[in-house]
């Protein structure tokens, strides 16, 4: 896992900053990530924790603006042409 794990300090800081903006938990980021994929992914949360899942669904109140979106890919490391 790559959330608040200390090998990717970039990626965390970039998903906290965004997650602050919006006012829900760094995992909500992430879904809201998969969301605008291009490929249109369909997330699969592996959680029973009622309360986690609450914050994972605030993912559908956000929409990442591709500006964010590029952030968060270059982040964890990928190199756009």
């Amino acid at each position: 896992m790559f959330l608040d794990n200390e090998k990717y300090p970039e990626l965390n800081k970039k998903i906290n900053e965004i997650a602050k903006k919006y006012n829900v938990t760094n995992s909500a980021i992430v879904i809201a990530w998969i969301l605008r994929h291009p490929a249109k992914m369909q997330p699969i949360v592996g959680t029973t924790n009622l309360e986690r899942l609450k914050e994972i669904c605030k993912a559908s109140d956000v929409t990442l603006t591709r500006y964010e979106w590029y952030d968060i890919f270059k982040a964890a490391g990928n190199v756009l042409p």
